[in-house]
């Protein structure tokens, strides 16, 4: 191998795997990393590349379908046009790692494996990757893009980032402050043929004619980002449209389908929105709040060198009900300075700054919606989540027998 130690990532919920995994990779130069499910992947993933992944398929007992599997290497995939997978099966499953081949894995290897079998993949996973990035290098020095959640908006918007990021179909990105539109941009660019070209960004919002010039310019052969694109002046649309030619053209808005296209020519609407992804606001993705404080939990405690904290029970039900009006960006903030600033073995509301005022000790989270009946279908389901539907571990969490758990899983379609 070469000097510099390859990082692996092994993705598998039995720890005797990925401690077996590990003694042959170090012994042999190499650096691995170890994630129990694919919520623990994305940390890794979001703390620095690897060079390849071991992906076991399933990760709940007795599952032998693959589908969690097939899942993680689709988003994987989307994520990374580069990265290099090799699944992970058991004997009765050379089908299943068949078509994960099919579904864009390197290769794969089955349980349990032959030492030298499972070093010459890894080798060959590794060597894979490198020839990747040597024909196209990956922007180097930055924070890895991940577009994280479980909401169906979110799923779809990956799934339309994989098939369109490829070609130069124009995309529109609707959604409201923090959603995630630059971010989806960003994807969009780097998975994109014009990678190695620049991606540059025009705010339409305060843009006059000598700006529009000098960025369709700069962004020539690459990717130009219009941010507020229903903010531009409609005398300067006309001059954009003229200086469109020979690049790839991404844009967002702040307002909904029909608002944007009412505030846009006819020219210009028909170069904007060949693609359309509309992205929810955060408070409409359901548990992919805490999904996504857990994430940013465990990646700000290593970025700072901080013990890894878990949320209070107080402090997850909070951050699942709160409103989150700055989006994803709000949260992260939040995240973070509870990370950097926050004592004691785990992080409560306090900590998390929720609430309105010292003397209202009620978190701001639980106040924002006083409808009975959704904070409760909200409570419900985030005990069900965290406790894989086991009825119950959920009921005896939420102080309900387990009759009274089930009227209101029923009540709540759940």
């Amino acid at each position: 191998m070469p000097a510099e130690s390859p990082a692996i990532l092994v993705i598998d919920d039995d720890p005797d795997i990925v401690r077996a995994a590990t003694l042959l990779l170090e012994r042999n130069g190499m650096r691995v990393l170890g994630a129990e499910d694919p919520d623990a992947a994305w940390v890794r993933l979001a703390e620095g590349p690897v060079d390849a992944i071991l992906l076991d398929l399933n990760f709940a007992r007795g599952r032998t379908s693959g589908e969690e599997g097939f899942r993680m290497l689709d988003r994987l995939i989307a994520a990374d046009r580069n990265a290099v997978v090799v699944v992970v099966t058991g004997h009765s499953g050379i089908a299943v790692a068949v078509q994960a081949m099919r579904g864009g894995a390197s290769d794969f290897v089955i349980k349990p494996w032959s030492n030298e079998r499972l070093l010459a993949t890894v080798e060959r996973a590794v060597a894979l990757r490198r020839a990747k990035l040597a024909a196209a290098p990956a922007p180097s020095g930055e924070e890895a893009l991940l577009l994280l959640g479980e909401a169906p908006a979110i799923e779809a918007a990956r799934a339309l980032v994989a098939r369109v990021a490829s070609t130069d179909a124009a995309v529109l990105l609707t959604g409201p402050a923090g959603s995630g539109k630059t971010l989806v941009a960003q994807l969009l660019h780097r998975a994109s043929p014009r990678a190695e070209r620049p991606l540059v960004t025009l705010d339409a919002a305060v843009a006059d004619l000598a700006t529009i010039e000098t960025r369709t310019a700069a962004a020539e052969g690459g990717t130009l980002l219009i941010e507020g694109v229903d903010l531009l002046a409609p005398a300067l649309q006309p001059e954009l449209v003229r200086r469109l030619g020979g690049l790839r053209l991404v844009s967002t808005s702040r307002r909904d389908r029909a608002a944007t296209r009412a505030a846009l020519s006819d020219d210009l609407r028909f170069r904007l929105n060949t693609v359309e992804i509309d992205l929810p606001p955060l408070a409409g993705r359901g548990d992919d709040a805490l999904l996504l404080a857990r994430h940013f939990c465990a990646l700000f405690a290593g970025r700072y060198g901080q013990p890894l904290r878990p949320l209070t029970d107080e402090a997850a039900r909070a951050i699942a009900a709160d409103p989150w009006p700055d989006g994803v960006h709000g949260l992260r903030q939040t995240i973070e300075r509870a990370v950097l600033l926050g004592g004691g073995d785990a992080i409560d509301v306090a900590t998390l700054g929720l609430a309105l005022s010292e003397d209202i000790v009620e978190p701001r989270a639980i106040r924002a919606d006083l409808n009975i009946g959704r904070s409760e279908a909200a409570l419900v389901a985030a005990a069900l989540k965290r406790h894989a539907f086991n009825v119950s571990r959920a009921a005896a969490e939420l102080g309900l027998t387990r009759a009274a758990l089930y009227r209101r899983m029923a009540k709540y379609g759940l």
